[in-house]
């Protein structure tokens, strides 16, 4: 799970300059850029408050950070065959 990656890539598909997003998350930017490289794990309050920000359900965010290492080995492959689809339709509902 790579909470940071997704908090960034949907910042940017929302077109947010990471320092305005850190503003309106009320956090600072070096903290937001912390949790974005990965370096801090953000509290559930702290996800939720960019997940708002985001304009996103907090599962959505969560979601977006599953990764291969996430799956099951078994279920890797139906993930693998799953995951453009469903990824692209819950874009389609919730960032576009």
């Amino acid at each position: 799970m790579n909470i940071g990656n997704a908090i960034k890539d949907l910042r940017q598909q929302k077109g947010l300059k990471q320092t305005d997003f850190a503003v309106k998350c009320g956090l600072s930017q070096s903290y937001l850029s912390s949790i974005e490289k990965g370096r801090k794990e953000p509290t559930l309050s702290i996800l939720k408050q960019i997940a708002n920000a985001l304009s996103i359900p907090m599962p959505v965010l969560v979601f977006f950070s599953i990764d291969q290492e996430d799956i099951a080995e078994s279920k890797k492959e139906a993930f693998r065959m799953l995951e453009p689809s469903i990824k692209g339709l819950i874009n389609d509902v919730f960032i576009s």
